[in-house]
């Protein structure tokens, strides 16, 4: 079929065609160029659940047992049950089996001892950990007041770090203090000891701690339970205490099976990677499905059907 255009304005309409070829060719060695130089590609695990701590938490008791570090040790079930009484809502830091376990080494307590110091845990209120919270001194860096003494013996000098002040929180204290105060009480009422408490923050909390955040600690958890020591020292209480950290103990060791501990890249480890593997479907809202589900094989590799009575 002949043009019913004129060969000018055939000419001016391939010339702008060819302007626009050249464009978009243009625009896309641009983006190719651009693309190879930031793409990453996309990695294969699963996109991890949202969490509002640090991924640099101590390690759970889990973990713990996994890695062997408390397998041989006698003091397994003390350690978890006391990890599992600290509050939750005392501190935003997650509280490490690993340093209790270490204080309970360095205490030699007997285990009604340690008991004792269960009771008194178990029966606070769920007032404490906010009264804690509230009047616990925040952690300190050591040397600090050397620093600040210098520093305030120059008329007009800055401080070296404007918002040390700012970071001082309730979080940066270690959790395990409540342990320690715990065990402190207990060994004050049952061996009438009078020992400072810079013993205790030395010998047994390894100077993690100071002797104020001690002392408070120690305070708030006496007037919580009302200063009423007596009655958690009773044979019942004490016998409960004795099998629940028990307990504690064999659930730790049936949570991790020997051999998985044993081995670094155990059959028990690669069943657990296996069940993390995300399926590829991706959801949102109330179990909605947001990435399109894919062609079955079956569609894919049948050839299509025509309906022959059409009209």
């Amino acid at each position: 079929m002949p043009s019913l255009m004129t060969p000018v304005e055939d000419r001016v309409i391939r010339d702008e065609h060819n302007d626009c070829i050249t464009d978009d060719d243009s625009d896309f060695d641009f983006d190719e160029e651009y693309f190879a130089r930031t793409y990453q590609p996309l990695s294969n695990l699963p996109t991890p659940p949202p969490s509002s701590r640090n991924s640099s938490v101590p390690q759970s008791p889990r973990s713990l047992v996994e890695n062997g570090g408390l397998l041989d040790s006698g003091l397994l079930g003390p350690v978890v049950h006391l990890v599992n009484l600290i509050p939750p809502a005392a501190s935003l830091s997650l509280p490490s089996v690993s340093l209790v376990h270490e204080l309970l080494t360095r205490t030699g307590l007997k285990l009604d001892e340690i008991a004792l110091a269960v009771c008194v845990l178990d029966s606070l209120s769920s007032k404490f950990a906010l009264n804690w919270r509230l009047r616990c001194p925040p952690s300190r860096q050591e040397g600090s007041g050397s620093t600040t003494e210098h520093q305030q013996s120059k008329r007009y000098t800055l401080p070296a770090n404007p918002t040390a002040a700012s970071h001082l929180h309730i979080d940066c204290v270690k959790p395990e203090v409540i342990v320690l105060a715990a065990l402190i009480i207990a060994t004050k009422f049952l061996e009438d000891s009078h020992a400072p408490t810079q013993y205790y923050r030395s010998a047994w909390g390894n100077n993690l701690w100071t002797c104020e955040q001690i002392n408070i600690t120690e305070r708030i958890i006496m007037e919580d339970l009302n200063y009423r020591i007596l009655p958690l020292w009773d044979e019942r209480l004490i016998g409960d205490a004795l099998s629940d950290m028990e307990r504690a103990g064999r659930q730790a060791l049936l949570l991790s099976p020997p051999a998985a501990a044993a081995q670094p890249q155990s059959q028990f480890q690669k069943e657990q990677h296996k069940r993390c593997v995300s399926s590829g479907a991706a959801l949102y809202g109330l179990g909605m499905q947001l990435t399109p589900v894919g062609t079955p094989l079956s569609e894919c590799n049948s050839p299509p059907t025509f309906d022959m009575d059409m009209q």
